[in-house]
């Protein structure tokens, strides 16, 4: 995992200075709002039920476009996503987890038309990709007060024979589709978009085979009540089960986008030298 983690830094400081080296031809800064949703062990099993799930999110991005058809982008993202199974077929399981979490992402858009900001309005479709990290933090409400669920270990993580404790940064493939409406000074979007997670713990549940009795002797009656509340964490009960299943996590992100283009201006501002000041020589007959 670190050398996945160094990967994606490395990767992105990359794309960050190619970008910055590349003539621009418009620079778009703007922000977004929306919604965001996740796809895992603790989520519905239909479509309709996890767009219900939908919790608020927003964001701001720079955005470069270097060619007619190809523009960089680079997005700071907040939002918050959750599960329960009370919501779901799994009731009796009993376990959920809500989190806020930031995400920092280099993403490529290619436009199946031109690029033109014009005085005039167009509709552009547009496909992106990229790489980024995501920070998240995994948290349930236990007696009216929230819990952070990844120092307690609720799958044994830390013991002898466990996994040691996941990180709460990872990263993570952005990719996508979207619409955008450009007029000469604005551009205004509608984008759908995927996390690929390289974790299956955005949700504190995995696959991973689990003793309760280890838990609670090893990580406490706290963990163990968290890890499976059929069993609780009143006593140690000498049993092996699964909270989840194998198949990553994902978080998706739908998002209106409002952007302001500053044409050529700034990366001229910023490439060009300062020009020195020159003095004419005074002409006519001197007295």
């Amino acid at each position: 995992m670190q050398k996945a983690l160094r990967l994606s830094v490395s990767v992105m400081a990359f794309l960050s200075l190619s970008a910055a080296s590349l003539p621009a031809q418009f620079i778009d800064l703007g922000f977004n709002f929306g919604a965001a949703f996740y796809s895992g062990d603790l989520s519905p099993n239909s479509p309709l039920q996890r767009l219900q799930e939908m919790r608020p999110a927003a964001g701001i991005f720079c955005r470069l476009s270097t060619s007619n058809k190809w523009s960089s982008r680079f997005n700071l993202n907040f939002a918050s996503i959750a599960g329960d199974d009370s919501r779901t077929h799994r009731v009796q399981r009993g376990l959920a987890f809500q989190t806020n979490f930031t995400e920092f992402s280099a993403i490529a858009e290619w436009h199946a038309i031109r690029i033109r900001h014009t005085e005039y309005s167009f509709t552009f479709p547009y496909v992106f990709g990229g790489i980024g990290l995501m920070h998240f933090n995994p948290r349930r409400e236990v007696n009216g007060e929230w819990v952070e669920l990844q120092p307690l270990g609720t799958e044994g993580q830390g013991l002898p024979g466990y996994d040691a404790p996941y990180r709460l940064t990872q990263p993570m493939l952005p990719f996508g589709a979207g619409i955008k409406f450009i007029t000469r000074n604005f551009t205004f979007g509608l984008e759908f978009g995927a996390r690929f997670m390289q974790t299956d713990y955005l949700d504190d549940v995995s696959d991973r085979l689990i003793n309760h009795q280890d838990v609670f002797l090893g990580n406490g009656p706290l963990a163990a009540s968290l890890s499976s509340p059929r069993l609780g964490g009143a006593e140690a009960v000498d049993t092996d089960y699964r909270r989840g299943g194998a198949s990553r996590d994902w978080a998706y992100l739908m998002n209106l986008t409002v952007s302001y283009n500053f044409g050529r201006g700034i990366h001229k501002m910023l490439s060009d030298p300062v020009p020195c000041p020159s003095f004419k020589k005074p002409t006519g007959r001197s007295l």
